[in-house]
């Protein structure tokens, strides 16, 4: 169960499909919905208060008896929302994956990067293009050699346990030839499926050996036709990770055509809501 979920509106399409996505959630598990806008020079202030009450008052009824608001904050976007998550503190940010100037690959990950590096809570972005005619079925858990990697399975299982037709598809991703770096990685695919088997949820494994952790993550997803991934803020790191395509969320955030859940990691953010 869920008691808040903050959804960040700037009016583009995107941000409007991160509303819908969390009015969906937010009706599975009892959660309010808190719209935050942060003021910029393309709109003011009172025009943007009356477009956010006009959703508030569209939205209410499909809510089921809880509540839907809206704040404006002032600053910098990643700023002003990371403050809005501390003083808040939710259970859940659902952010469109790029704003109300359009598509722009670099810009859009950069920030997106720094609000969720900045806010203490899970983010979930979401694309535009979010089908809601299908299912949320597959569920891709990427596992690495990485000692933090199995800290975003708790929040795997409360999204399987919201829909409950969904199956983990639990992905071991192996990213050097050194043995004991791949022992790693299979033992640590084993405590998962150990886990989710003594919660009785359906999950498939596969493995995948690759430089970069987070375009395999994305290309097997294509290839099951996936839903949601769910990855961590901090990854496994390699070269072609990092140096020649950016930090491995960034690209998450750029380059998946699925939404995806970043979980905060307990060393970073301290402990776990």
């Amino acid at each position: 169960m869920m008691s808040q979920i903050i959804v960040g509106i700037d009016f583009s399409s995107s941000s409007m499909t991160a509303l819908r996505l969390a009015i969906d959630i937010a009706n599975r598990t009892g959660a309010d919905i808190l719209m935050a806008w942060v003021e910029n020079n393309e709109k003011n202030v009172e025009e943007a208060k009356e477009e956010l009450n006009q959703l508030a008052i569209e939205n209410k009824s499909k809510l089921g008896g809880k509540s839907i608001s809206y704040i404006t904050c002032t600053g910098k976007v990643y700023q002003a929302m990371a403050k809005l998550v501390k003083d808040e503190n939710p259970d859940l940010l659902v952010i469109g994956a790029h704003g109300k100037g359009g598509y722009d690959e670099k810009y859009a990950g950069q920030n997106a990067f720094k609000m969720i590096i900045e806010c203490n809570a899970p983010v979930l972005v979401v694309r535009e293009t979010f089908n809601f005619d299908k299912h949320l079925e597959k569920l891709v858990l990427p596992i690495d050699s990485s000692r933090d990697t199995r800290q975003k399975v708790p929040w795997t299982i409360e999204f399987a346990k919201m829909f409950p037709q969904s199956s983990i598809c639990i992905l071991g991703v192996q990213t050097s030839n050194v043995k004991t770096v791949r022992s790693d990685v299979m033992s640590y695919v084993a405590s998962v499926e150990k886990f989710l088997t003594q919660h009785a949820l359906p999950f498939t494994t596969d493995f995948v050996d690759t430089e970069n952790v987070a375009l395999a993550t994305i290309e097997y997803s294509k290839s099951i036709n996936a839903d949601l991934i769910v990855t961590m803020v901090e990854q496994e790191k390699t070269i072609s990770n990092f140096f020649f395509l950016g930090p491995y969320l960034q690209q998450m955030i750029n380059q998946s055509p699925f939404p995806v859940l970043i979980v905060p990691n307990v060393q970073l953010h301290g402990a776990a809501k």
